[in-house]
């Protein structure tokens, strides 16, 4: 059976019944996560994450051999996508193919929050080889 997790945000906020907000760990300040459409709700190939990076956090400068899809919700920021920096807004779609370095960046005086679909981690071997991660700088 689907699941529905019913928007519970208010005044800028942006919560979803049943979906905790978890840090993103240390290495990472400034930054939460809502995992929603994931194993936890039965889904096998694919998670639907929403991250907020407070103004001016960033996410990893990092490459992988998945690909994800990113949709821009809430303020403004920079995506670095190989060497180059492009300013995103709210609504503006980011496709990240499979190993390209790339990295989220809130302004200083924004919150950036984004939707973020990737394949299930489980996925991810099978169709890229085993998973890899790097961090740069």
């Amino acid at each position: 059976m689907g699941v529905i997790h019913r928007f519970t945000g208010h005044e800028g906020g942006w919560d979803w019944d049943g979906v905790p907000v978890e840090d993103y760990g240390p290495e990472r300040p400034g930054i939460t996560v809502r995992r929603f459409i994931s194993r936890r709700d039965n889904s096998c190939n694919l998670e639907l994450r929403y991250f907020e990076l407070e103004p001016a956090a960033h996410s990893n400068w990092e490459r992988h051999n998945y690909e994800h899809a990113v949709l821009v919700l809430r303020g403004h920021g920079t995506v670095r996508l190989g060497d180059q920096f492009f300013p995103i807004s709210t609504g503006d779609a980011i496709f990240v193919p499979a190993d390209e370095v790339h990295e989220f960046i809130a302004a200083p005086d924004s919150v950036l929050g984004f939707m973020c679909a990737v394949l299930d981690k489980e996925l991810r071997p099978k169709v890229h080889g085993e998973q890899t991660l790097t961090v740069f700088g």
